[in-house]
């Protein structure tokens, strides 16, 4: 794989997908090099609508081994994120707004990799301050440029 990588991902969340459009995508070129066997990627993206600047940024590194995947926010948003099948993880989702807890249970992750693409699917449960919100799925791909 290049060190020049374009990011997509893609999310889902089941219980709200009939009544409203709450697919999210994200295009974002990123950098990319494997470390001790672990695939890393960085890459940032735009804050969004609600942002307090219009030029905030949110940096995003993503770290894929085998059977596990973690997702790592910082900027007006920030989180860590960890996925791995039958794994519940816990953290703290701090936004402009406040501070949440969140928790993911996954019940399917699959990564899929070639010579100049990784693909994933992770499925999870959504918890807010410790209750159900959403089943979701996220759809990864990066491939080189």
């Amino acid at each position: 794989m290049n060190s020049k990588v374009l990011v997509t991902i893609r999310g889902v969340q089941h219980e709200f997908e009939e009544i409203f459009d709450t697919g999210i995508q994200t295009i974002q070129q990123g950098t990319y090099r494997q470390v001790s066997g672990k695939h890393i990627i960085t890459y940032e993206e735009p804050a969004g609508e609600a942002s307090v600047s219009s030029q905030s940024t949110i940096k995003n590194m993503l770290k894929i081994s085998s059977g596990s995947v973690s997702i790592t926010k910082h900027g007006e948003t920030a989180i860590d994120m960890l996925f791995k099948e039958g794994y519940y993880h816990s953290g703290m989702y701090e936004t402009q707004f406040g501070t949440l807890q969140a928790g993911f249970i996954t019940s399917k992750l699959n990564i899929t990799e070639t010579a100049d693409s990784i693909d994933i699917q992770i499925d999870y449960g959504l918890e807010l301050n410790y209750s159900h919100v959403s089943d979701c799925t996220v759809f990864i791909n990066i491939h080189s440029l």
